[in-house]
């Protein structure tokens, strides 16, 4: 039988990555009104799994593997079609602030979607949550060249995808 870990050892772990979970999992492409269950599921995942972590890599680099399959499970069982209600969206500081971000976070985002699956989730990991390639590479499996690889080509792709974006807008 697993020992469960100390609940204050296991608080501060809490608390000093909750919010960057959170973030991961709502940049991982989790439905606003799931990103809450998901972020539970992820610090269960990490409870149940306590005496498997060896230390090999940062506490936040194994909780980044764990959130990034619970994103991926979540997405898969998530509809598509689902609309998020306005309690569940993000507020700003004031209504013409709020439109003007929320208009470039919708393109933003609609951009990135076009991006592969692997290359997205490299460039969102890295230049949005400030992972280092190294920890992305620990907590996917994925091989450190493959990702600077993927890194490349998904910045690449974004820049050429904006520079598009822009020439339609003029």
């Amino acid at each position: 039988m697993q020992k469960p870990p100390d609940s204050a050892d296991f608080g501060a772990l809490y608390a000093e990555h909750f919010r960057a979970v959170w973030r991961t999992l709502q940049r991982l492409g989790v439905h606003p009104g799931s990103v809450d269950d998901a972020t539970q599921e992820v610090f269960v995942t990490a409870w149940r799994r306590w005496d498997d972590f060896e230390g090999r890599s940062s506490e936040r680099t194994w909780l980044l593997g764990i959130a990034i399959r619970v994103a991926s499970d979540t997405r898969r069982k998530q509809r598509p079609t689902e609309e998020v209600s306005p309690e569940l969206q993000m507020s700003g500081p004031g209504p013409d602030t709020m439109a003007a971000s929320k208009e470039v976070s919708q393109r933003v985002e609609q951009l990135l979607g076009k991006l592969e699956p692997e290359r997205r989730e490299v460039l969102l990991l890295v230049d949005l949550e400030g992972y280092s390639v190294p920890e992305v590479a620990t907590a996917t499996g994925v091989n450190l060249n493959t990702l600077y690889t993927r890194l490349r080509a998904a910045r690449q792709q974004f820049e050429d995808l904006v520079k598009r974006e822009a020439e339609e807008l003029r």
